[in-house]
C-alpha cells in the first residue's frame, strides 16, 4: 500500500492536531509562537482500517501508540505551524503505509 492509496481513505478527518511551542534554536520567535504540531489518531476507533490492518499497524508501530490506542506523531522542524502540520500528516501516511506494505510482502 502506498501513502497515496491511504489518503483516499480519508483518515485525515479523524486526525486530532495540537500545537505547542517548539524548543531549541529558532531566532526571535522561539518560545513565542506555537509551531510544534502533534498529530493523534485513534487506531482502535477508526473505521478507515480493517481489523487485520489495525492489528498489523499495532504490531509495527507499537512504540508510537499510547495506552489509549492513539498513534502520536510530532513535527517541529519547520518554522510555521502549517508546514509542521503538513510534515506530520505526511509522516503519518508514510509510516502506516510502510507498516502495511511490509506485512503484505511478508505474509
Amino acid at each position: 500500500m502506498t501513502p497515496e492509496e491511504l489518503k483516499l481513505r480519508n483518515c485525515q478527518s479523524e486526525f486530532i492536531f495540537a500545537a505547542s511551542r517548539s524548543g531549541g534554536p529558532g531566532g526571535q520567535n522561539v518560545n513565542k509562537v506555537s509551531t510544534k504540531v502533534e498529530l493523534r489518531f485513534n487506531l482502535s476507533e477508526t473505521s478507515s482500517f480493517s481489523e487485520k490492518e489495525k492489528e498489523l499497524i499495532f504490531n509495527k508501530l507499537k512504540n508510537k501508540i499510547n495506552k489509549e490506542s492513539e498513534i502520536i506523531l510530532v513535527s517541529q522542524t519547520e518554522r510555521t505551524q502549517l508546514m509542521n502540520k503538513l510534515v506530520v500528516t505526511e509522516k503519518f501516511y508514510d509510516l502506516v503505509a510502510k507498516a502495511l506494505l511490509n506485512e503484505v510482502y511478508h505474509a
